[in-house]
């Protein structure tokens, strides 16, 4: 079940965790986020404010698909057993960041049940990879949580 829960989370972060992009002004795009899975995370603005679009370029997402979950699985701790609701699976609860500047940025906290990615359930290990191999694809990410109760969002474009 750990790694379950650890393939889950990874997989809801895979193209944001390495620094936040700045957000993208209406008139103008952002420029794109660099993720680089062994250099160390540049300086990283400001936490971007919940329900903003920031930028991603496809590049660096289909960079992070490819080198696969193994990163993330050294990088962030779940509770044990996830979230439940009206005794139906519910998210994940982030208990842990390792490595904060890889998270430097990034809206996320310990404390935050994570309860899909791009529309995607992730309660089993399938779902959780259906999820991180659409990224490859999609035009965006989409994170779904819940900080204390309240739904919430962290919405990246893919950009070309």
């Amino acid at each position: 079940m750990r790694t379950t829960t650890l393939l889950a989370l990874a997989t809801c972060v895979v193209a944001c965790a390495q620094a936040a992009p700045p957000p993208v002004a209406p008139a103008s795009p952002a420029p794109a986020a660099t993720i680089a899975s062994a250099a160390p995370a540049p300086a990283a603005p400001p936490a971007p404010s919940p329900g903003a679009v920031h930028a991603l370029a496809r590049a660096d997402v289909h960079a992070a698909v490819a080198g696969g979950l193994g990163a993330f699985l050294q990088r962030v701790e779940l509770e044990s057993q996830p979230v439940m609701a009206g005794g139906k699976f519910h998210g994940f609860r982030i208990a842990a960041f390792h490595d904060a500047s890889f998270w430097k940025g990034v809206d996320l906290r310990p404390g935050d049940v994570v309860t899909s990615v791009n529309g995607f359930p992730i309660e089993r290990p399938e779902q959780a990879q259906a999820a991180f191999e659409s990224l490859d694809v999609a035009s965006e990410l989409r994170v779904t949580y819940e900080r204390e109760g309240q739904a919430r969002e962290l919405v990246y474009a893919i950009a070309p």
